[in-house]
């Protein structure tokens, strides 16, 4: 059985990267992934997926939304899925509408996330379509109850309508490895340092300017901490410009 999974915007970012650490390791000779992707999507790993058994379609962006809806609902009647798995919140809606024209059968309507302060044009957007989200889904999930809670509502969760789906990863590829430590740390010129890490996207939801404000605590304990944020987004130069400020200048 084929399953469409719509990703939207393929950028290397949180979402697709959970949707494909789940397709590496299902039963693939039972279940294949097939995956809907934005046409100004950035990064789309065509190549895994299709080592793997999957297929990339391109369709419009969803800002093209007469054209997305159009592309969408001739995908899924040409290729009769029986599921179509939506992964973009409340944005969901407009290829589970094109799904239910299409009659596939099992619409799912996945939430990853909630609405962020700081966000407004998005929150406007994700507050008018949210009441959209019930409408022409089938089935209900999300990363967790509160964003089950957020898409779906409490009632939804209470009557357990909602199901919940951890974001897996791969534990092999975080294991300890005292050598990757070493020459990393010489490097960066780390060595004797006592370092923190932090990895993800500058933005609202991942909270640097928090994670700074406990590590100049922390620095004023011990000057040989070393704070380290990997990683790029809106909130970037902001959090640069904080760094500099606390340093002085």
């Amino acid at each position: 059985m084929r399953v469409a999974q719509v990703v939207g915007k393929m950028n290397n970012a949180g979402v697709e990267a959970v949707v494909m650490n789940y397709y590496r390791y299902i039963n693939r000779s039972k279940i294949q992934f097939d995956f809907i992707v934005d046409e100004d999507s950035t990064c789309i790993p065509r190549e895994e997926i299709e080592s793997l058994g999957g297929k990339v379609y391109i369709v419009p962006p969803y800002q093209k939304l007469g054209k997305y809806i159009f592309a969408l609902k001739n995908l899924f009647k040409e290729n009769h899925y029986k599921i179509v798995h939506s992964h973009i919140n409340t944005l969901s809606v407009f290829p589970l509408y094109a799904a239910k024209k299409a009659g596939v059968p099992v619409r799912i309507a996945h939430s990853h996330s909630t609405a962020a302060p700081g966000e407004w044009k998005k929150n406007i957007l994700k507050y008018t379509l949210r009441p959209f989200a019930k409408v022409y889904a089938t089935h209900y999930a999300a990363c967790s109850r509160y964003a089950g809670e957020w898409l779906f509502g409490r009632r939804s969760m209470e009557r357990g309508e909602v199901t919940i789906f951890n974001n897996a990863i791969d534990l092999d590829k975080f294991k300890y490895n005292e050598n990757v430590r070493n020459e990393v740390r010489k490097e960066l010129g780390l060595e004797g340092k006592f370092v923190i890490g932090h990895v993800g996207r500058f933005c609202y939801q991942k909270n640097q300017e928090f994670l700074i404000d406990v590590f100049e605590e922390v620095y004023k304990q011990n000057p040989d901490a070393v704070l380290i944020l990997i990683g790029d987004g809106p909130d970037r130069k902001k959090i640069e410009e904080k760094v500099k400020r606390l340093r002085g200048g």
